[in-house]
């Protein structure tokens, strides 16, 4: 079998008769101008043929190095079909996730075309659910939850902030003069029976103590919590990273800062034995970089 001229020359090479200019080509693979023009050097003596033409107004193919530069770039095109053809028919790994119903909606499902396009093979299949999860049971590998501490016997990467601040939208916070969390001991509040303790704990910590006539209204879920509020029944109480964009657009007025004396975020948990721990880590590396964390 004929040998080949060294790979780094061709790649040289190839880039070279791409732009005319080794100044580029050494741009392009990172290397110096005097590597580029080494390399092709070399390959010109190696081929015993000139390719390219040096003058004043730069860079010329000879009729030899054009018909060179054409099998050469066909050559690495077939290659790089190749080596994408490999990544991507690569088995699949499926992920069984389940995730808080308004984090689904507001959070991550308007960011999974990123995943899919970075992850081709990773397949995530979502089931909305704030219920505790029991791994034992294998009806899931791994859940996001809103936690404080981590879970006994699990691991977790925890990728978004998830601090309450309480919100309302515009129109209702300038019916009732609200400027700040004192002023909610008059509001209505709208509770959410998926976490009964959000609004007494928020309260407690701030230092808010409501009559016990006030007038409260409750849905099962967040995400309905928080559409009541932009139609004006009330103030919700919401994970800081799930209203910003609200807030921004000034759909909906925060009426304190978000903090609060236990700091909790969104985790990723799963077991720490798990036949997809590579796909979990995967996941969870994904979800800390689309959070930037």
């Amino acid at each position: 079998m004929q040998k080949l001229p060294p790979l780094n020359s061709l790649k040289a090479f190839d880039a070279a008769a791409r732009h005319l200019s080794f100044t580029a080509a050494a741009t392009e693979l990172y290397v110096t101008h005097g590597a580029v023009s080494r390399q092709i050097a070399a390959l010109e003596q190696e081929l015993k043929v000139a390719l390219f033409v040096r003058g004043a107004r730069g860079l010329k193919l000879t009729a030899e190095g054009a018909q060179f530069a054409r099998g050469v770039g066909t050559a690495f095109d077939t290659l790089r079909s190749a080596v994408a053809q490999v990544r991507q028919e690569g088995p699949a790994e499926d992920l069984r996730v389940s995730v808080p119903p308004t984090l689904a909606m507001r959070w991550l499902i308007p960011r999974m075309s990123e995943l899919l396009r970075a992850h081709p093979r990773l397949r995530i299949d979502l089931t909305t659910s704030t219920e505790p999860v029991d791994f034992e049971a294998g009806e899931y590998d791994a859940a996001i939850r809103r936690i404080r501490q981590v879970p006994r016997g699990l691991l977790a990467t925890r990728f978004l902030d998830a601090r309450p601040v309480p919100v309302c939208s515009p129109a209702y916070q300038e019916q009732h003069r609200l400027r700040g969390p004192a002023d909610l001991r008059r509001a209505t509040l709208i509770l959410t029976r998926s976490e009964p303790r959000a609004w007494p704990d928020w309260l407690r910590a701030n230092g808010v103590q409501r009559p016990a006539s006030a007038h409260t209204i409750a849905f099962e879920q967040l995400y309905f919590a928080l559409q009541a509020a932009l139609d004006s029944l009330g103030v919700a109480l919401a994970p800081a990273a799930l209203v910003q964009e609200e807030i921004q657009r000034r759909r909906l007025c925060a009426l304190a800062q978000p903090d609060g004396p236990v700091s909790p975020s969104y985790a990723l948990l799963s077991p720490k034995v798990s036949v997809h721990g590579e796909a979990i880590r995967t996941f969870g590396e994904w979800l800390k970089a689309a959070a930037g964390t």
